[in-house]
């Protein structure tokens, strides 16, 4: 009968903590950016709507991603003007959970990202930090993992993880530093400074993100341009300025 009673209170015990952690997602909102992301966006939906009931996406783009996106996702949709940090701005007005995970369209999460997620949120200690994500790119050569290894180094030990890792933070935590700058570019930089780089927790997975910009633009010169423009904003040179540089490059043009 001990034996019985038990193995019984393990069970309850193992159930409550699994309904919990599910319930933790139920207060999640993943907020996404999109500007001409038709190619990749329905591959991203494809790897959260099973977990998440609550997706926002934010699109500026110059043609209607609603119709480009399968009826199978049930998702909100709001216009904006183009700008990133504009968007994730606007998206996270938009949010009533108490999590928000902001999310780019070109990049997917698994399994092992899901349970992080929601072990991160489901620690009390965790409401006025935030988290991001290793970074694997979806193509598998030298100068992919070179780069992951860089950008992977530099979140560990710099406390700076690209827009691209994800960032998920409580609403309450994201309202009291003041939320996303409605500036061009820097966006992810400008909100991990005020999060703090002693609150930054890296978890212990990779998402995967698409390599096109690194495959389109080179995987030397994009990230080249990426340091060129961080050091610039370390400098406190013109914002504005930056994004001309940064635009003008991605643009091929001298």
């Amino acid at each position: 009968m001990w034996f019985f009673n038990l193995v019984r209170h393990d069970y309850k015990y193992l159930f409550y903590t699994l309904n919990m952690k599910n319930q933790a997602l139920k207060n999640i909102t993943i907020v996404i950016p999109t500007y001409n992301s038709e190619k990749t966006i329905n591959s991203t939906l494809e790897s959260i709507y099973k977990n998440f009931e609550n997706i926002i996406i934010i699109d500026a783009g110059p043609n209607n991603i609603k119709s480009k996106i399968s009826k199978k996702y049930k998702i909100k949709f709001f216009r904006s003007s183009k700008g990133r940090g504009t968007q994730l701005l606007l998206g996270a007005n938009k949010v009533s959970t108490n999590w928000i995970f902001f999310l780019h369209s070109d990049t997917i999460l698994n399994k092992k990202n899901i349970i992080n997620i929601k072990e991160f949120v489901s620690n009390d200690l965790n409401y006025f930090k935030a988290a991001a994500f290793k970074i694997k790119f979806n193509k598998n050569n030298i100068l992919s993992n070179v780069l992951m290894v860089i950008a992977n180094f530099r979140s560990k030990y710099f406390k700076l993880p690209y827009g691209d890792q994800g960032l998920l933070i409580s609403r309450k935590f994201y309202k009291k530093i003041g939320g996303y700058k409605n500036i061009p570019i820097m966006e992810d930089i400008d909100i991990i400074h005020k999060i703090g780089f002693e609150n930054i927790q890296i978890l212990n997975s990779h998402i995967i993100t698409s390599s096109i910009r690194y495959e389109t633009q080179g995987w030397l010169i994009r990230p080249i341009i990426n340091l060129y423009c961080l050091i610039l904003y370390f400098c406190n040179y013109d914002i504005n300025k930056i994004n001309k540089i940064y635009l003008r490059n991605k643009n091929g043009k001298s």
